[in-house]
């Protein structure tokens, strides 16, 4: 039998500091499945998880027409405000995900929710709705626990409880209402390391209890009760008090297991990428096969934005799409190391969708260079280091996309790194030129040869036949066949000067 349940329980169940609803929620009703939307391919009912960038008028319909319940987004607020209106004319709901939460840990924790189970504690969140109740419950008045910031983290769901539309509006925006009063309410709480009690001005407002929450002096958020009927005496004020303790030793938990968690991947992925994680250590890591090979991801952006927070986002893409990868930040840049199981594979499509996506969400443009080392653990490193020079190409050269690897934009690397190391850059041939040396060393052809002879005698191509000795339609059908079997791009000038440079030298 399929359980049902009204958005708005979802919602609570789950805690507002992940979802946040921007359309109403009464009257809505949502059920199994959970999945992620793919055009072409939506079950009926259910919940649809849209991870990417956000859909057309096409989608819409197509989610409408399926019975969708409900869909979670992860966008800038104004974009999806804008997708809600649009969904709630269907009768779709829509919940803003506004945690750097994976997707697959999401939808496992709506799984659990709608099979009756307790949510899975996600950052400690579901802790504090559960501590919020409590501290409800023994106080006497409807509970909020802020940060400081003034951010909605939790709040209490006593229905016997009275509460007001400044409750009401700070619960359902995540965010205490923009109040005259609020700088003075705010100043006397935190100077103070007693409960503060502050009048109401009905209806509007109703008066309230209220305590800093602090660790070793630190300041982590705030409790707040309504005292509806100022009633709540000292024995509320002692039990508020109390919990302010209890909230503190929470909030740190949740801060300590995320920090963890970060140093974690951060110290595993270091090691990864500067080659001291051994092969077989990488390739487990990840469920590697032993075919697969290693591919090492750079991003970059143009505006500044926490690199803590795009590995984040990177890492909850290729959790929908089941792949995984080890994502976190080393020397402020973010990078994800990934098994690709077929050369030229799915992955290069992914990470564009993974790049727009994470470009919609941040509001920036995000861009990826790819690193590749086929079925070579142990060359990590060169991995990064090819990644890194995409990424620096396509950021001096926007034109050429948001995401390439070092194949695609190997004569522009060579130019740019060129003047910094000649020796080096010279030494290393471009793929196209390492192929048809390798090909000419291994089948005795004369590519290289005839390439570097027209290369050579320039705008004076008839003489190059004369040098070869050959027939010009020999030398042109010789020119054709380099390019169809290197890739060599010989009406691009940069390609030209690159292969001459490096054909000229050897």
């Amino acid at each position: 039998m399929v359980r049902v349940m009204p958005l708005a329980s979802l919602v609570h169940r789950l805690g507002p500091e992940r979802l946040r609803p921007l359309t109403e929620t009464t009257g809505h009703e949502v059920a199994e499945p959970v999945f992620v939307y793919e055009p072409g391919r939506t079950p009926s009912g259910g919940i649809a998880l849209v991870p990417g960038s956000l859909p057309g008028a096409e989608a819409i319909g197509e989610l409408a027409a399926a019975g969708v319940g409900a869909a979670i987004v992860r966008a800038p607020e104004a974009e999806a405000e804008a997708f809600a209106a649009r969904l709630a004319a269907e009768g779709i709901g829509l919940l803003l995900l506004t945690e750097p939460l994976g997707w697959l840990e999401l939808a496992g924790q709506l799984h659990a929710v709608l099979a009756g189970s307790p949510a899975p504690e996600a950052n400690g969140g579901g802790d504090l709705f559960a501590l919020a109740d409590m501290i409800a419950a023994t106080v006497g008045g409807a509970v909020t626990i802020e940060d400081p910031h003034e951010r909605v983290l939790a709040y209490s769901s006593l229905a016997e409880q009275p509460t007001d539309e400044v409750r009401r509006a700070a619960i359902l925006g995540r965010q205490v209402p923009d109040l005259p009063y609020n700088p003075n309410s705010y100043e006397r709480l935190l100077q103070s390391a007693a409960v503060v009690r502050f009048a109401g001005a009905e209806p509007a407002l109703l008066p309230r209890l209220a305590v800093a929450v602090r660790a070793e002096g630190e300041l982590l958020g705030s409790l707040w009760a309504i005292d509806a009927n100022t009633e709540l005496g000292t024995p509320a004020e002692d039990a508020l008090l109390r919990a302010a303790n209890l909230t503190a030793v929470h909030m740190v938990r949740a801060r300590q297991a995320r920090d963890a968690e970060r140093r974690r991947r951060t110290r595993m992925l270091g090691d990864m990428l500067d080659g001291t994680l051994s092969p077989g250590g990488c390739a487990a890591q990840l469920g590697a096969g032993p075919r697969d090979r290693a591919v090492v991801l750079a991003f970059g952006q143009d505006q500044p934005v926490i690199a803590d927070k795009l590995a984040e986002v990177v890492r909850g893409y290729f959790e929908v799409y089941h792949r995984p990868a080890l994502c976190g930040v080393v020397e402020d840049r973010a990078y994800a190391v990934l098994a690709e199981p077929v050369a030229g594979g799915e992955l290069p499509g992914l990470v564009r969708r993974t790049v727009a996506s994470a470009s919609a969400a941040l509001g920036t443009l995000v861009r990826a260079g790819l690193g590749y080392e086929a079925g070579a653990w142990t060359e990590l490193p060169r991995a990064r280091r090819d990644a890194e020079r995409a990424l620096r190409a396509i950021t001096h050269r926007p034109e050429l996309g948001p995401v390439a690897g070092r194949a695609e934009v190997a004569d522009l690397v060579v130019l740019q790194e060129l003047a910094a190391e000649p020796g080096e850059v010279l030494g290393e041939p471009v793929p196209a030129v390492a192929a048809m040396l390798e090909h000419d060393r291994r089948y005795g052809t004369q590519y290289a040869q005839t390439v570097r002879t027209v290369l050579a005698e320039g705008p004076r191509g008839g003489t190059a036949a004369e040098r070869l000795a050959v027939h010009p339609t020999t030398l042109r059908y010789r020119l054709r066949r380099a390019e169809q079997l290197f890739g060599l791009r010989l009406d691009d000038a940069d390609a030209r000067l690159v292969a001459w440079l490096q054909l000229r030298l050897r």
